[in-house]
C-alpha cells in the first residue's frame, strides 16, 4: 500500500523542484553536492543484492513504460511537470529532461510506476524515452536507512530533496543499468 502527501506537501515538492531545476548544472563530482547543481547526488554504498527475478522486474518496467515513447502519451498520463532542462556533463553523460507526475511523489514506489520519465531530443524535434527515476522526498521517508528498489539503495540529492534510482531500461548504460548518469544520453543530438 502506498502512503500519500498531502496535496499541499506535494506542491510545495514540485514548486521547490522546478525552482532548483532553474539552477545551472556544473562539473562537480557526485559526492560534493552544492545548492548551485541541478541534479547532483551524493552516492551512497549500493546495496548490490543479488535480486533473483530481475530480468523479469526490468521486462515489467518495460512493459508498463512502453507506451510513454509516445511523449504526448506520457504527458496525457500525468507527467506533465518539466522537473529539468536536458542534463548533460562532458565527463560523466547525460541523464536528459526530467518529466515527473506529481501525483505519484510520495513516501513509496512501485516497480512499475516510475515518478519521473527521462528524454533525450532527437535531430526531428521529438523526445526518446531512455530511462526512469523512482524518487522519495526526504521529508516523506521516515525509516532509519535509505530506500532500495531493485536490489539497489537509493542516492541522497541534495539539490531535490529527495531519495533516487536512476533505471535505464531504454538505453544501454556501461556503467550500469542503476548509474545516475549515462555517457550514450546527449542533448545535442541524435537519432542514434
Amino acid at each position: 500500500m502506498r502512503t500519500r502527501m498531502p496535496t499541499r506537501a506535494g506542491a510545495a515538492l514540485l514548486s521547490a523542484i522546478v525552482v532548483a531545476a532553474a539552477a545551472s548544472c556544473v562539473n562537480r563530482e557526485p559526492t560534493r553536492p552544492s545548492a548551485k547543481d541541478a541534479h547532483v547526488h551524493v552516492v551512497p554504498r549500493r546495496v548490490g543484492a543479488a535480486v533473483p527475478d530481475l530480468g523479469e522486474k526490468m521486462a515489467e518496467l518495460r512493459r508498463a513504460t512502453v507506451r510513454y515513447h509516445d511523449f504526448a502519451a506520457a504527458q496525457a498520463d500525468g507527467y506533465t511537470v518539466k522537473v529539468t532542462d536536458c542534463m548533460e556533463d562532458a565527463t560523466r553523460g547525460g541523464m536528459g529532461y526530467h518529466y515527473a507526475k506529481g501525483e505519484l511523489i510520495d513516501g513509496g514506489v512501485i516497480e512499475a510506476r516510475p515518478e519521473v520519465l527521462l528524454y533525450e531530443p532527437m535531430r526531428n524535434g521529438r523526445l526518446r524515452l531512455i530511462g526512469v527515476e523512482f524518487i522519495i522526498p526526504f521529508t516523506a521517508w521516515t525509516a532509519p536507512e535509505p530506500p532500495t528498489l531493485y536490489g539497489e539503495t537509493f542516492a541522497r540529492n541534495e539539490t531535490f530533496q529527495v531519495w533516487a534510482l536512476h533505471v535505464w531500461p531504454w538505453r544501454e548504460n556501461p556503467r550500469g543499468m542503476f548509474s545516475d548518469w549515462n555517457p550514450k544520453v546527449s542533448c545535442s543530438r541524435d537519432d542514434r
